[in-house]
């Protein structure tokens, strides 16, 4: 037993049964060391005439070894370093234990558990069984123009790991990947395109194989992988940048066999032309490979890709929704002749049939019309989807006229109380709440719910046969707005603005407000493999409505038809995505005429208060049809949401003491791309 500050040198002869502790030392520089026990202490071997025969390392011990034979070696939590031209075979490395290979050393038959490591900096390492979560065996970059080479079977199992650094030597490796086990290419900026890894066989059974290690967007490090032969299943992570013709490949020389599934990085930069992306290239077998991305599908730019074979073995990533192209029919050779029948004798004459009457005659059928000619579908009307990112920023440039509407209906109801009430109630504030589904042309397709607070302040002016409201009000709101293809978005809408209303003794009104709008919008887009696709910008929009009718009343009864237009214009904004995409949004119009009834009925309550209950129908045309998006500088859409929509509202006023005045409202509308399920708002109104 070597213990705190012990030291034994062993230069020949043999040493068995030793333990070293904690700060003890064992040297052996020749002759044979066997069954140690190394529990924090040190041991040294240095010579190549010096044989190391069961030896455990435990608690933090370390194990240093410059040239020597070093067989059946335990690593518990401790670490062992070889050097030189050593040879180690039987290594067992459990958790926390640590195996680093140097120089030329050679590491044969190693065994790597849960937590356990081998790091090869040069040298070889032969035939490796990594198994566990947390087991590892990492090939590092070449030093010293040494390279770290891996042969024989290598085998990684249950949540095992292999890291291979770039110009590592595996081409003598038969690997076999299972159970949530994964590969890693990790070329860490050594090389930055064309990289080449190689091994001799790969075989999958659940385990992964992840291509880069470059983060998302990173337009460097394209992997190549070379197999001369792939079995089994399993799954494989790519990155690509289609815009440069640029990605990472597998290779199969040989026959590959089995089903395996592609994942590959979404990225928003749009390639330049809608050329395809090899991705997969063999060399004979039956294997299948597919997209394994969310719906089989990759987000690159604008568009989304798919996988299609090629009919030769190959793979690629295209935008094109057809089909690939089958090969032609081989010809099949021509029958050989038969030789002619031999002629059989003539047979017996029958008798002639008794004749039959003739059949009594049918009309000629009515003739039927030449069916319509199918015209066939040409190649360039096989749409393309566009992508989850591209829908993201369609989805938020539509957004903001439907936040204006939304405010601006608060302001008309303020209006419309007015000339039903006709009391002066100069302070006002109103909550209001709505949602819109929408989905446009272009692609956009979301469903928005804001919530809202308007304030107001006006005074109501007696002529002699008229009377005049005059106001202003400031307003606030907030959209949530939930993308269909996922992720979401965000509207801080800040608007101020005046309004004026005009009514004549005989019924006639003429109401106008004028509105100017700052957005804060916020887009937390998701692409298809969840990667994040955010961005921020601010807006400014500005509007005006204008209505005119005739409110005629019958007693307590009241109708009023009227006709209005309102019109938005908002800023146009240029804003980037966190993946890369870049978006252009156009100014973004709104330009809306409308007709409609309202009725109302006052209701004077015994004590004192007033009911007047209210609803409106009316119709909608929206006119703007030109609001243009362009995505990456080269693909442009049209949010168009433009057509016929209904809307029907409901509520009542309420007067609760002389001094302050209530009301609720509710409203549905549909048509032309928006669908408003509910708006609801409530509201008070005060004299002093």
């Amino acid at each position: 037993i070597i213990n705190d500050g012990g030291t034994q040198n062993v230069t020949g002869g043999s040493v068995t049964d030793t333990t070293i502790n904690h700060y003890g030392e064992l040297y052996a520089h020749g002759g044979s060391v066997s069954n140690t026990v190394i529990n924090g202490g040190h041991l040294d071997a240095a010579d190549l005439s010096t044989v190391i025969k069961n030896t455990v390392v435990n608690n933090g011990g370390h194990f240093e070894v410059l040239n020597g034979n070093i067989t059946d070696t335990t690593i518990n939590n401790g670490s062992q370093n070889i050097r030189g031209n050593t040879l180690v075979s039987g290594t067992v490395i459990n958790n926390g234990g640590r195996l680093a290979v140097f120089d030329n050393s050679v590491a044969t038959d190693t065994t790597v558990t849960h937590g356990g490591a081998v790091y090869v900096y040069s040298g070889t390492v032969n035939n490796v069984d990594v198994s566990g979560q947390d087991a590892g065996l990492y090939l590092e970059p070449a030093r010293n123009n040494m390279k770290p080479v891996i042969t024989g079977d290598i085998t990684i199992s249950d949540k095992g790991r292999i890291v291979f650094s770039y110009g590592a030597d595996s081409s003598g490796a038969d690997m076999t990947v299972s159970n949530d086990a994964s590969l890693q290419l990790n070329n860490a900026g050594a090389c930055t395109t064309n990289c080449l890894y190689t091994l001799n066989s790969l075989a999958l059974s659940g385990g992964s194989v992840a291509l880069y290690n470059t983060p998302p967007g990173a337009s460097t490090g394209w992997n190549t992988l070379n197999l001369s032969s792939l079995s089994g299943n399993g799954d494989f992570y790519m990155h690509t940048e289609v815009a440069s013709g640029k990605g990472d490949l597998l290779n199969i020389t040989g026959n590959a066999t089995g089903s395996f599934r592609l994942f590959v990085q979404d990225s928003g930069v749009s390639p330049t032309s809608d050329d395809s992306l090899l991705l997969v290239k063999t060399g004979g077998g039956d294997a299948v490979f597919t997209l394994g991305n969310k719906g089989g599908l990759v987000e690159l730019g604008t568009w989304e890709y798919r996988l299609k074979e090629n009919n030769s073995g190959s793979w690629l990533l295209s935008p094109d929704l057809r089909p690939a192209p089958q090969p032609d029919p081989v010809p099949q050779p021509d029958p050989v002749p038969q030789p002619d029948p031999v002629p059989q004798p003539d047979p017996a004459p029958q008798p002639d049939p008794a004749p039959q009457p003739d059949p009594a005659p049918q009309p000629d059928p009515a003739p039927q019309p030449d069916p319509l000619p199918q015209p066939e579908l040409p190649a360039e009307n096989i749409k393309r989807r566009i992508s989850a990112s591209t829908a993201a920023v369609l989805n938020m440039a539509a957004v903001q006229p439907l936040v204006f509407d939304a405010e601006l209906e608060s302001v008309r109801e303020r209006l419309q109380a007015r000339k039903m009430a006709g009391r002066d109630d100069p302070l006002w504030m109103t909550q209001y709440n709505t949602r819109n589904n929408v989905s446009t042309s272009a692609g956009a397709e979301f469903k928005q719910t804001l919530g809202g607070l308007i304030m107001g302040i006006d005074r109501l002016s007696q002529y002699e046969k008229s009377s005049g409201t005059l106001g202003a009000f400031f307003s606030y709101s907030h959209s949530n707005i939930g993308f269909s293809r996922g992720g979401e978005g965000y509207v801080d809408s800040y608007s101020f603005g005046a309004y004026a209303g005009l009514q004549h003794e005989s019924g006639f009104y003429l109401d106008s407000i004028a509105k100017a709008n700052l957005f804060d919008n916020n887009v937390k887009g998701r692409m298809n493999n969840g990667g994040a696709a955010d961005g921020d910008y601010r807006t400014w929009g500005i509007g005006a409505h204008l209505e005119s009718g005739i409110r005629l009343s019958n007693n307590n009864w009241s109708a009023t038809p009227y006709m209005a237009f309102t019109g938005f214009t908002g800023s146009a904004r240029k804003y980037a995505l966190s993946n890369g995409m870049q978006a252009d949004v156009d100014t973004t119009r709104m330009l809306r005429a409308e007709a409609g009834l309202g009725m109302d009925y006052r209701l004077i309550l015994s004590n004192g208060g007033e009911l007047q209950p209210w609803l409106k129908i009316s119709a909608r045309q929206e006119l703007a049809d030109n609001n243009q998006v362009t995505i990456n500088n080269r693909d442009r859409f049209n949010n168009d949401l433009s057509g016929m929509r209904g809307v029907f509202q409901t509520g009542v006023h309420a007067k609760i003491t002389d001094n302050l005045t209530g009301h609720l409202s509710a409203g549905y509308g549909g048509g032309a791309g928006v669908q408003s399920p509910w708006r609801a708002t409530v509201g008070m109104s005060w004299s002093f």
